[in-house]
């Protein structure tokens, strides 16, 4: 995992699921790490997430807590099993992402997408068709 951090796309699922952040917050908030003031003194979703996203980068403190948050909470500290175990069926990619940063295994991609010709469906029939037979 880079030490810029996850990609926005991971952030952004991050961000719109409200138990992550406040738990995180809450978490750096109560530790005894130069970074509780600031995690104590913000509220919002804006306010955590941009102290977040600033502080995974440099301090060690913040992402291990951000990753525990997701292996506990997310995936219910099930990181040892496999992906597919977790049955999650089409995860959206943030949460893949950060699968692959607690665990360094890709997960599956996606089921194949049926790329077979459906028929076009028929179209409907217009006065001159009916009158003329077609359709009845």
């Amino acid at each position: 995992m880079a030490r810029s951090g996850p990609p926005a796309y991971a952030w952004d699922w991050f961000a719109r699921q409200r138990l992550l952040w406040r738990e995180a917050r809450s978490r750096l908030s109560a530790t005894a790490a130069p970074a509780a003031t600031r995690y104590h003194a913000v509220e919002t979703r804006p306010e955590v997430m941009a102290l977040l996203r600033a502080d995974y980068g440099r301090d060690p403190i913040v992402r291990d807590v951000v990753h525990r948050v997701v292996t506990e909470v997310v995936f219910l500290g099930r990181t040892g099993t496999s992906f597919q175990e977790l049955g999650l069926h089409n995860p959206p990619r943030g949460l893949t992402w950060w699968w692959s940063a607690l665990t360094g295994e890709e997960p599956p991609s996606a089921d194949p997408v049926d790329t077979t010709v459906t028929p076009e469906p028929p179209s409907q029939l217009q006065l001159d068709d009916v009158q003329q037979g077609w359709g009845g």
